[in-house]
C-alpha cells in the first residue's frame, strides 16, 4: 500500500482484489467478498453513494441483501489499510494458512489418484 503527498491511500482495483482475495481465503465460505456492479444506487458503510452501474465491493452476510456489507473502492482502501497496515505479519500468515491448504488438498488429489 502506498500513500499519496497529501497522505490518501491510493490503490488500484489488482492491489484491492489481491487483498480480498487473502481476505476471502480465511474467511467462511459464506462470508466472502465480491466485487459488484451496482444495478441501483446504494449508500455504503460509510455513507458513500454508489450510483447505478459503478463498481463496488460486497459482504454477503446471511440472505437478505439488505445485510450485505457494501463498500466503494475508497472505502475498501481504506477498510483494507485498516486489516492490513497495522500486523504485516498478518498478510504472511494468511499466504502460509493459503499454501498450507493448497498442500494438503494437492495430497488428498494424489492419494485419490493412486
Amino acid at each position: 500500500m502506498c500513500f499519496t503527498p497529501k497522505g490518501r491511500c491510493e490503490m488500484t482495483d489488482n492491489e484491492i482484489l489481491k487483498k480480498i482475495d487473502i481476505l476471502n481465503a480465511v474467511n467462511d465460505i459464506n462470508f466472502q467478498w465480491q466485487y459488484r456492479r451496482a444495478q441501483k444506487d446504494h449508500i455504503d458503510l460509510f455513507d458513500k453513494k454508489i450510483r447505478k452501474n459503478e463498481r463496488y465491493f460486497r459482504l454477503r452476510m446471511g440472505g437478505d441483501y439488505k445485510n450485505d456489507l457494501k463498500l466503494t473502492h475508497d472505502s475498501m482502501t481504506k477498510m483494507l489499510l485498516a486489516v492490513f497496515a497495522p500486523l504485516p505479519s498478518w498478510e504472511k500468515d494468511a499466504n502460509k494458512l493459503i499454501a498450507d491448504r493448497m498442500d494438503h488438498a494437492r495430497k488428498i488429489i494424489d492419494n485419490l489418484r493412486t
